[in-house]
């Protein structure tokens, strides 16, 4: 047995999104634990929308850099990769602030149902002021026509859970804001408010940006809390996904 002085030990974390625990190893890749497990000792853990993959792996300085490489190469050739948004332990928030410093890229949020988390989530990380310019918290819908002008029109039409409002809160936010990248969150955090074509958990997300407007609906499980979360959760998503297609 070596000496614990000759011996390194290292962890490789992938962190991947929108694809639940239990299928990353049956449905996406299933041989993929087994194939792992020759170089360490492989974890998952779930967070909110995304898991966690891990290996630890020890050994001489060699053997960790080795198996180091041939983890990775696994993983690159994986079903798994497209999944994986990040390698390490950066939470999303420090991701996404970095790499908008990166590019020069100011953003802000047009925030509904989440009541302003995804700011308060952002401005929690040192370094956010250089490119998270604000919010509005267009919570009535009085706030969105007058704030960031959505059409009552496309209210009584659509309702303002809708892909229709969600787009015009975004880029009336992002004309209001003067930034490059808005993400707007409107939505039905429970417990009363649904209904049947607009269940408690659905939400609307709008997305302005350099390239144009796009919008994206969901439904979510869960109480108010932690449909707030998941959310909050998606809409930093897409804004990562946003800052580096910028």
């Amino acid at each position: 047995m070596l000496p614990k002085s000759s011996q390194e030990l290292i962890f490789l974390n992938f962190r991947t999104k929108g694809i639940p625990e239990e299928k990353i190893f049956n449905e996406v890749s299933p041989g993929l634990w087994k194939q792992l497990e020759k170089y360490g000792s492989v974890s998952s853990l779930p967070h909110t929308y995304s898991v966690d993959v891990g290996i630890t792996i020890k050994g001489t300085k060699e053997e960790v850099e080795k198996n180091t490489r041939e983890v990775r190469s696994i993983i690159h050739q994986s079903a798994l990769l497209p999944h994986i948004w990040f390698e390490g332990l950066d939470t999303l928030e420090e991701v996404i602030i970095r790499e908008a410093q990166q590019k020069n890229i100011r953003f802000a949020f047009a925030e509904s149902c989440t009541g302003g988390l995804c700011s308060n989530r952002i401005t929690n990380f040192s370094g956010a002021s250089s490119v998270f310019w604000g919010s509005v918290v267009s919570y009535d819908n009085s706030i969105k026509e007058n704030i960031l002008g959505v059409s009552p029109q496309t209210i009584i039409t659509y309702g303002a859970v809708s892909i229709e409002t969600a787009q015009e809160m975004a880029q009336g936010a992002r004309t209001k804001l003067g930034v490059d990248i808005v993400i707007s969150l409107t939505g039905i955090a429970g417990p009363g408010g649904g209904s049947p074509e607009k269940p408690v958990g659905t939400v609307c997300m709008g997305i302005a940006g350099p390239k144009g407007l796009a919008a994206f609906k969901y439904e979510f499980k869960g109480d108010r809390e932690a449909l707030k979360l998941r959310f909050s959760q998606v809409g930093l998503f897409h804004l990562l996904d946003c800052i580096r297609d910028c």
